[in-house]
């Protein structure tokens, strides 16, 4: 950490029950006893910090947030429109599933998330950008957007509520919307599909490994797209991703490239960075990758990967 940096610490006061808001109070409080330059910044609604980080006009040089991912891709998407393109992210993990730390190696022990936000290591890492908005892990349309969206009615539960959802699903009619693929050179696929995630790391939902190859500072996205699937095999792939061993299934096919697009032939629930959405019919997703985007106080073996 340079002595002269100013930080910006965004905190989700509803993030995880509450926690992020005691994890954000527990930081504050260290930073004031280290004697670093520091400003706080409570969100209010969805939306909200990407607002506060995009129209804060004092210089900062590192903007922390405290939350989970979906808080994470507010500063992001904030830190982006901002008018100060330098600005470095740091991430105090305090949400559910913590997809981006979790990618970038960044530990939830408060103690060891401090060390690493006020460090010298840093990563700089691509970003995708779909319709002029960021995301920093994935997007995914059909199955797991609708697990997470039914999840959101059991919060108590948090994780649990995705995996108990996501496994009650598989006993029910799945989700296959309808959706034109854009792959690389303009080659287009048309059909029904399953589920469809477009990314720009390894894992997503805490467990699952569903881009295995994916990296988030090699300048290419990652797409899995699945047809629909009978549900004894589904319930094996799904167990099967959270060991990266599912990519053999013939309803499974992965491409690479430095943009894709999806055009919704009828509305669809997505998930962006974890957060639900509804993509309208007729909506055309423009995504690419916008490389080496973003700079991340990373611990020092994430700079080695």
């Amino acid at each position: 950490m340079k002595k002269d940096e100013k930080y910006l610490v965004v905190v989700n006061p509803v993030g995880r029950g509450g926690h992020a808001l005691r994890q954000g109070i527990w930081l504050l409080g260290k930073l004031r006893k280290m004697g670093i330059d520091h400003e706080a910044l409570f969100t209010e609604k969805a939306g909200h910090a990407r607002e506060l980080v995009a129209r804060w006009g004092d210089e900062v040089d590192v903007v922390v947030a405290v939350g989970g991912d979906g808080t994470i891709n507010e500063v992001i998407n904030g830190i982006k429109q901002s008018g100060q393109k330098t600005r470095k992210l740091a991430v105090f993990p305090s949400g559910t599933a913590d997809d981006f730390a979790r990618n970038m190696r960044i530990p939830r022990d408060k103690d060891k998330a401090l060390r690493v936000l006020t460090g010298e290591h840093e990563k700089t890492i691509d970003l995708m950008n779909v319709n002029g908005r960021y995301a920093a892990v994935t997007v995914g349309i059909g199955l797991d957007a609708e697990i997470a969206y039914r999840s959101y009615e059991s919060k108590h539960l948090r994780l649990l509520a995705y995996w108990y959802h996501g496994l009650s699903m598989l006993f029910k009619p799945l989700p296959t919307p309808k959706l034109t693929l854009t792959l690389e050179q303009g080659r287009t696929l048309k059909g029904e599909y399953l589920l469809v995630v477009v990314g720009n790391a390894g894992s997503y939902g805490r467990y699952m490994k569903m881009l295995p190859d994916a990296k988030m500072d090699d300048g290419l996205l990652n797409m899995a797209a699945f047809i629909p699937l009978n549900r004894f095999k589904g319930l094996m792939l799904f167990g099967l991703s959270t060991i990266g061993k599912h990519t053999w299934a013939k309803e499974m096919s992965r491409y690479t490239a430095e943009r894709f697009a999806i055009e919704c032939h009828e509305d669809v629930y997505a998930q962006f960075d974890g957060e639900v959405v509804i993509f309208p019919r007729g909506e055309y997703l423009d995504m690419k990758v916008e490389p080496m985007a973003l700079r991340v106080r990373v611990p020092k073996e994430a700079v080695e990967d």
